[in-house]
């Protein structure tokens, strides 16, 4: 029984190194949010006919770039990680849990933009869709965190999910939450990959 608890361990450890100890998730994460901090000014610029695809070709070169990274750099250093079947279901599972939040919370921010209005208590104000947005992040990062037991995606959720009630808060600019923690995030990323490259060298073929 300790053997099998121990292999599950082993797995679970070995998949959060391959997946987001070398900071490439952190490093999406943060410059997909600087996207849209910039989104509103370049929205302003080129107007939303040209400015959404530029949006979306920018979000897939930061995918792209990260598999590209992930596989140059990360599986140079410390090889490709295979799952058992139990694990990946899983990971399956959790993947589509996340995707659902996801389309909700991108729903409820097509919604706002529209200015579609719900009736929310009135102790909420004006921030009933906002708080929405904000709790539906606060579930996708604490629940990362929980499962995958790391630390930083609490920090993430409260960062990010306090974007929106900002937005409408604060007589700034509109990108300006997103750019802040967008940056933090980066910056966050761009440490733990430094930190990967010098604790793994690169391993060469003759060894």
């Amino acid at each position: 029984m300790n053997a099998k608890i121990d292999l599950k361990g082993t797995e679970k450890a070995s998949w959060k190194l391959a997946a987001y100890s070398d900071g490439t998730a952190d490093l999406s994460l943060g410059l997909v949010f600087l996207l849209l901090g910039v989104y509103p000014f370049t929205r302003e610029l080129l107007g939303p006919v040209w400015n959404f695809p530029l949006f979306l070709l920018a979000l897939g070169g930061v995918v792209a770039l990260q598999l590209i990274v992930k596989r140059r750099v990360t599986f140079s250093r410390i090889g490709i990680v295979r799952l058992g079947e139990r694990f990946q279901k899983r990971l399956k599972v959790a993947f589509l849990v996340m995707i659902a939040l996801l389309v909700l919370t991108t729903l409820t921010w097509v919604g706002l933009g529209q200015g579609i209005q719900l009736s929310f208590p009135a102790w909420l104000g004006g921030y009933g869709m906002e708080i929405i947005v904000a709790l539906i992040i606060l579930a996708i990062f604490w629940g990362m965190a929980y499962a995958l037991e790391m630390q930083r995606y609490y920090f993430y959720g409260v960062l990010l999910a306090a974007i929106f009630p900002l937005q409408q808060l604060l007589p700034v600019y509109d990108g300006l939450p997103s750019l802040i923690a967008g940056g933090i995030i980066t910056a966050i990323g761009a440490v733990l990959m430094a930190r990967f490259l010098k604790q793994y060298p690169e391993v060469s073929e003759e060894e």
